[in-house]
């Protein structure tokens, strides 16, 4: 039987910028090849949980000398790992697993043609086996207008008491974490809004919920005020008729009056989103 010689690179494969060759034309492409750096080097290694048991699954992770990711590799069954061919150079290492605490990086340098033995213990803990519940809040109708400010609330499912809750940020998100596992329900309100449903959800171990919610604009609710004072050269002025006026198709249309008080403060209740204008006059001062 006749041993083959192994090959390896000698040089990087480089390969040049995309081109147009065009009819009759002579193109000169040079290429300027990098030396081909072989690894030597190997770091393995066994994940252990506190009580001294291999733990199958767990993500060992590599970064380069500059923290950069470099590598990964997932234990076997019997928790061991391994990484070969690599190059001379610092390296750190860190270890995780769903439901364990990440491992704090550990520094590793390697010389050329050296074998290291690393070894990780790594805790659970027990926050990481609960639920988690998120979502968007969503405007009923348009699905993609997004509510922020909303309140979220986390119901327990039997005695309807309040669990948890959270307000939705600028984007629409909401987040509970760290729930037990149980049944839920989950709720959503803003001023302007009405109430929505309250959807039921099952936690368990692991558990991640995706809950999108909608709220419907309340017509009731979803108006604003308008006030202030009218005065004269600082002077505060009572009893001063005060006209809320709409701007409609670029016309002003009158469509409330009210007068000020003895503080000369008017306000207008109940006022349906829209362009408006005040106005105020005084006949006489009484």
């Amino acid at each position: 039987k006749i041993k083959m010689d192994i090959k390896q690179d000698l040089f990087n494969l480089k390969y040049s910028d995309n081109f147009v060759l065009n009819n009759n034309e002579e193109l000169n492409i040079d290429l300027s090849l990098d030396s081909a750096s072989v690894g030597t080097s190997t770091i393995v290694g066994t994940v252990l949980d506190e009580l001294a048991q291999p733990v199958e699954g767990a993500t060992v992770k590599l970064f380069d000398d500059k923290g950069m990711p470099y590598l990964h590799t997932i234990t076997n069954a019997q928790g061991q790992y391994s990484f070969e061919a690599l190059k001379a150079n610092s390296y750190s290492i860190t270890c995780v697993k769903e439901g364990y605490v990440i491992t704090v990086p550990s520094d590793i340098v390697l010389l050329n043609n050296e074998i290291k033995t690393h070894n990780f213990v790594i805790s659970s803990e027990p926050t990481l086996t609960l639920s988690t519940i998120a979502g968007i809040i969503l405007q009923n109708g348009f699905d993609n207008a997004v509510i922020g400010g909303a309140t979220v609330y986390l119901l327990d499912a039997v005695t309807k008491d309040t669990v948890a809750s959270t307000v939705s940020a600028d984007d629409g998100e909401y987040v509970f974490y760290d729930v037990q596992a149980g049944n839920y329900l989950v709720v959503a309100t803003k001023l302007g809004y009405t109430k929505s449903n309250e959807i039921e959800v099952t936690a368990g171990k692991d558990a991640i919920i995706n809950l999108n919610i909608k709220l419907s604009v309340n017509p009731v609710e979803n108006v604003g005020t308008i006030s202030g004072i009218v005065s004269h050269n600082g002077i505060i002025i009572p009893n001063a008729f005060v006209g809320l006026y709409q701007i409609v198709d670029g016309r002003e249309v009158l469509v409330a009056t009210t007068k000020t008080n003895a503080s000369g403060l008017y306000m207008f209740g109940k006022v349906e989103k829209g362009e408006y204008k005040v106005k105020a006059k005084v006949n006489s001062l009484v």
